[in-house]
């Protein structure tokens, strides 16, 4: 049947049909009814037929992106976490193969030591991506090969990625401190609760752009950066104290310029180090989190502590 015989006996059914539902309309006005009713039902269909066809090139997934793929071609680096803590990264990577089943990662700066144990979960932390599913930057995967009983101590083996989700990568964001003449800072490698050095008046062990007892062989120390959550030091190795690694708990006195008074004003923080790793020649990137304030007592003068 050719298709103006079909629209033809379409609106004769049409007509029909009207022509039941009111017997005193003209032939004529049914027509045009049965015209109209048609022309509404197709349209109708057109708009339900294009909403279907765009809602069906959207059933992808971010397993149709490779995201595995992609941040391999791009060279991206990957953060293995040892839990949720925003500054639980233990190892940072690169994928150096992706294959359907298999992740091959190689292991390029060293954080913390890698406590996921084979045959666990863990998650990896990238770049925000955005599929159409909206933005990424993490995937569940399971450990197949550690660094431990690997063959190769600077290669880790995951799973095809199970699950893909978007992380907050930090409470706190991190601002880079270009002028070091307008922050100090001196840490002690002690535990604020149980210490009795009096803080105040003693010589810090690392110290900016402070007085130490090493005198002009800290004047090289920098703070990298600083958040309302921590701040990252670059410090030499040889200053370092042997009791300072990564989990020890520490003291800082941090002094920040305030220009409306023109002077430095004084900040009390305990907390622990929860990086330590090789910077450039001859120094170490501390990454310190800060865990509570002090504050002289208006009594004794001696430090309170709390935590935050």
């Amino acid at each position: 049947m050719l298709p103006m015989e079909i629209i033809t006996e379409t609106i004769q059914a049409v007509t029909l049909a009207i022509h039941r539902i009111a017997p005193g309309l003209s032939v004529q006005a049914m027509r045009s009814t049965g015209a109209i009713a048609l022309g509404i039902l197709a349209l109708f269909l057109l708009i339900r037929a294009i909403r279907l066809f765009r809602g069906s090139g959207k059933q992808t997934s971010h397993k149709r992106y490779n995201i595995p793929r992609i941040l391999q071609q791009e060279g991206a680096t990957i953060d293995i976490l040892n839990s949720l803590d925003q500054d639980g990264v233990a190892i940072r990577c690169v994928i150096t193969s992706a294959s359907s089943g298999k992740i091959h990662c190689e292991i390029i700066e060293r954080l913390d030591t890698l406590k996921i144990h084979e045959g666990n979960d863990l998650i990896c932390l990238f770049a925000p991506l955005k599929t159409d599913k909206g933005k990424t930057n993490s995937f569940t995967a399971k450990l197949i090969e550690s660094d431990k009983s690997g063959r190769k101590t600077n290669r880790i083996i995951l799973t095809a990625p199970r699950e893909y989700t978007l992380i907050p990568r930090r409470k706190h964001s991190r601002k880079k401190v270009a002028d070091q003449q307008f922050i100090r800072v001196k840490l002690w490698v002690e535990d604020a609760r149980t210490s009795d050095i009096p803080f105040e008046d003693a010589a810090a062990q690392i110290a900016v752009n402070s007085f130490t007892d090493e005198g002009p062989g800290q004047s090289a120390n920098a703070v990298i950066n600083i958040s309302n959550g921590g701040l990252g030091l670059s410090v030499q190795n040889s200053i370092i104290p042997e009791t300072c690694a990564v989990g020890s708990p520490v003291v800082i006195n941090l002094f920040m310029f305030n220009f409306r008074e023109k002077s430095f004003k004084p900040y009390w923080y305990f907390g622990k180090i929860r990086t330590l790793v090789e910077g450039r020649p001859g120094f170490s990137r501390m990454g310190i989190q800060f865990k509570g304030m002090g504050e002289p007592s208006e009594k004794n003068g001696v430090m309170e502590w709390e935590e935050f």
